[in-house]
């Protein structure tokens, strides 16, 4: 009984030191910068954390694959019937880019990828991608899914990457109305609820007139995100400035606890300016197909 009693003594001071040691260095991470930061986690994950992540990943293919045909399938029944009608159209734009001595645009590329939840506390809005740079895939390469933007590569290793979706607090689109007249840039709105999270079309003129269910896109200013992508739809004016700018709250076009697989833009860093219009976006009052060409 006594030597019980010992070990159970011992035990709880071992847990005990562990926990303070814990803490510690949780407190000492969480003050080094942002970039060393970076480093240990990196360094972390293709490490001590390396096994529980490939089990991870490997675990969400397998549940996806399980339920996807009927989808897969629904998906690719409508891509062929996008890629027929898109045919004449990729003619006439030819012969007008000729007609006008405009070059040719370099067509976008895709790479497809498993996104992978980390399933910690506070990591809703970041997810792991597996592709890197061995397949092209750059910082702050857009993330789409056939439904429309789905967030932003963030940490880019060899085979593996780090990304945030549009809901996370440093995520920010320069936006535009389908027709290209209204511009403004495109923010996430925290709810009260992960479920009433929302984005907020922010910076348009004043005098813009966008109606509940208008499509916003992404415009392609700043080079980091392609032109034409849909982010969302118009639900209501968020708040005016008599004179100067209006906001709206958008519904956005992804639900990113949904999304398994995706894909992202590769080859940006060597696109030219006027590529950033490459990706046209096909859609209807419900839905939104991205289509690379």
């Amino acid at each position: 009984m006594a030597v019980r009693v010992r070990d159970g003594r011992r035990t709880g001071r071992i847990d005990l030191l562990a926990t303070i040691l814990l803490v510690m260095s949780a407190a000492i991470l969480m003050k080094l910068p942002e970039g060393a930061q970076h480093a240990v986690g990196h360094a972390f994950r293709s490490s001590v954390l390396q096994p529980f992540l490939a089990v991870n990943g490997a675990v969400t293919r397998y549940k996806a694959r399980v339920g996807d045909y009927d989808r897969l399938r629904a998906q690719h029944d409508s891509l062929l019937t996008l890629v027929a009608a898109r045919r004449t159209l990729a003619e006439e734009n030819r012969q007008l880019r000729g007609l006008l001595s405009l070059p040719a645009r370099r067509p976008a590329r895709f790479a497809p990828v498993t996104v992978i939840r980390p399933g910690t506390t506070g990591t809703s809005s970041v997810f792991h991608l597996d592709g890197g740079t061995s397949d092209e895939i750059l910082p702050f390469s857009a993330v789409v899914t056939e439904t429309g933007l789905l967030g932003q590569v963030q940490d880019v290793r060899a085979r593996s990457a780090t990304a945030i979706d549009w809901s996370h607090p440093d995520f920010r689109a320069s936006a535009m109305s389908a027709d290209g007249v209204d511009h403004g840039l495109v923010e996430p709105l925290r709810g009260e609820y992960r479920e009433q999270d929302l984005l907020v079309l922010r910076g348009t003129a004043y005098l813009s007139d966008l109606e509940t269910g208008d499509e916003i896109l992404t415009s392609g200013r700043g080079g980091a995100l392609p032109r034409g992508i849909l982010i969302g739809w118009v639900l209501d004016v968020a708040e005016t400035s008599a004179g100067w700018s209006k906001s709206y709250y958008l519904q956005p076009a992804v639900d990113p606890a949904a999304v398994t697989y995706a894909s992202v833009e590769i080859g940006s860093e060597t696109k030219p300016a006027e590529a950033v219009a490459d990706v046209p976006v096909v859609s209807d009052s419900a839905t939104a197909v991205v289509v690379p060409r």
